[in-house]
């Protein structure tokens, strides 16, 4: 598929018909341009008039059983806020000097560590943060066997999750899907007063973004595509 130029920035609204138009933007050019968006233009609120649709949108995803037995936590207060990036902030000094070392003599790949270690550094300072959560129950627990539960009880929330990175994108959203600021579940769901059958299963700060979207670079679907078995790929000569 060619790829098209990605469609200019749009800038932070607040205007609930004006995101309504952009939500109308074409699907594959949300697709083609999505990415994880770290570093924000601007660290103004995200209001609630822009936020809430695109949570709204999210909820069409399909769900395992159709049980829709999600909660969006989502945390604007300050204090909040800063509580959950200490703990996030103790695990990035833990595993950041790990990823740099291994990024040692790669220009290109530290470039790309930028805008991580920026949210890590104003993470208190991310207008917004989108905790998608997952009610624990007999047939979708996100620990145990058999394995088939943990990925019922994952494909129960990803699918939103992605819904809500798409709308965030249409709009000129900044977002990101995050998983380290909640490793320590039993530290979050304290900050959070989570009840013990609500498990968090990841975070999603938002907020303004910084420059352009995409598009995107991806491997050669030649190389990714295996037809009947493993090591079968008839579509090589077309990757490119």
């Amino acid at each position: 598929m060619t790829e098209t130029a990605p469609p200019p920035q749009p800038g932070p609204t607040t205007d609930p018909s004006e995101v309504a138009e952009r939500l109308r933007m074409p699907m594959v050019d949300a697709m083609q341009t999505q990415r994880a968006v770290r570093r924000l233009i601007t660290t103004e609120p995200v209001a609630h008039e822009v936020l809430l649709p695109l949570l709204e949108l999210s909820l069409k995803a399909p769900t395992s059983s159709n049980t829709q037995d999600w909660t969006y936590l989502v945390v604007e207060d300050p204090e909040q806020k800063a509580r959950i990036g200490k703990v996030y902030g103790r695990l990035y000094k833990l595993f950041n000097p790990i990823v740099t070392r291994q990024a040692k003599g790669d220009p290109q790949e530290l470039r790309n560590m930028a805008p991580g270690q920026w949210q890590a550094e104003h993470f208190a300072e991310i207008p917004v943060l989108v905790i998608p959560c997952y009610r624990k129950n007999m047939n979708h627990r996100p620990t145990g066997r058999p394995q088939i539960r943990v990925s019922s009880f994952y494909g129960s929330v990803y699918p939103a999750v992605q819904n809500l990175l798409l709308a965030c994108r249409a709009v000129g959203l900044g977002a990101s899907l995050q998983t380290l600021p909640i490793w320590w579940i039993p530290s979050i769901r304290k900050i959070l007063d989570l009840p013990r059958d609500v498990r968090p299963v990841c975070i999603i700060p938002i907020g303004w973004a910084k420059g352009r979207y995409g598009p995107t670079t991806r491997t050669p679907i030649g190389e990714v595509v295996h037809l009947d078995h493993f090591g079968n790929q008839p579509f090589m000569d077309s990757a490119g």
